[in-house]
Parts: C-alpha cells; sequence; structure tokens
C-alpha cells in the first residue's frame, strides 16, 4: 500500500509541480507539452508479491518537458522524486524571463560611418 510518508510527497511532489508551473506560465513564452506535470505510480506486480515484498510502488513518473531535463522521469521512490522535482521548482522560480528575453534579442544597434568615400555619385 501507500504509505503515510508516501502520501505526503506526492503532495509535495503535486504542490512544487503546481508553483513551478504556475510561474511558469505567467512569465515565460508558454511554450509547453500536453502532459506537463503527470504524475504517474506503478507499483510491483504479481510475481515480486510471491518472492515476498509487500504491495507498494515500484516506479514514480513525472512527465516534465518543461522543468526537467527530458520529457519522461522514473524515480525509485517518491522520496528520490521529491528531491529532483525539490530542484526543479527552485530553479524555476530563480528563473528571471524577462532579463532571457533581453539577452537573446538581436542587436539592432548600428553606426553610420561618414569616411567620406565617393560612391561613384
Amino acid at each position: 500500500m501507500i504509505s503515510e510518508q508516501e502520501m505526503q510527497d506526492l503532495a509535495e511532489i503535486r504542490r512544487l509541480l503546481d508553483e513551478a508551473y504556475d510561474h511558469y506560465f505567467k512569465f515565460s513564452d508558454g511554450y509547453c507539452k500536453s502532459s506537463e506535470g503527470h504524475i504517474g505510480l506503478d507499483f510491483n506486480n504479481y510475481f515480486n508479491r510471491q518472492e515476498g515484498q509487500s504491495f507498494g510502488i515500484k516506479t514514480v513518473e513525472v512527465y516534465s518537458y518543461v522543468l526537467g531535463p527530458n520529457r519522461n522521469h522514473a524515480f525509485g521512490s517518491t522520496a528520490e522524486a521529491l528531491e529532483i522535482v525539490r530542484g526543479w521548482h527552485d530553479k524555476e522560480m530563480q528563473e528571471d524571463y524577462e532579463e532571457d528575453f533581453e539577452q537573446h534579442l538581436p542587436d539592432y544597434s548600428f553606426q553610420i560611418y561618414n569616411d567620406n568615400t565617393n560612391w561613384g555619385v
């Protein structure tokens, strides 16, 4: 089953993801995939249970194209997922999209040179 600690971890993962996405969508260009923030749980199978493992979470999956380095992220526990999502959250909350936007603007400044060159006119 899902332990109380795992439930708390999952609630915190959801909260951190939601807060990070709120920040991203408020300040960024909004580019994303439709599955952003999906959290999935895989449980152990019949054979694991026949070997003596109690029914429980085998894998925590988090889909985040925007926050993570890939689209799909699989973790061996809620604690591991929480640790990584905390890092994504911290990075996103420090992101300054206005500064990033200004840094990527092309430089349209130019100088007009007056070197008195005769251009054949």
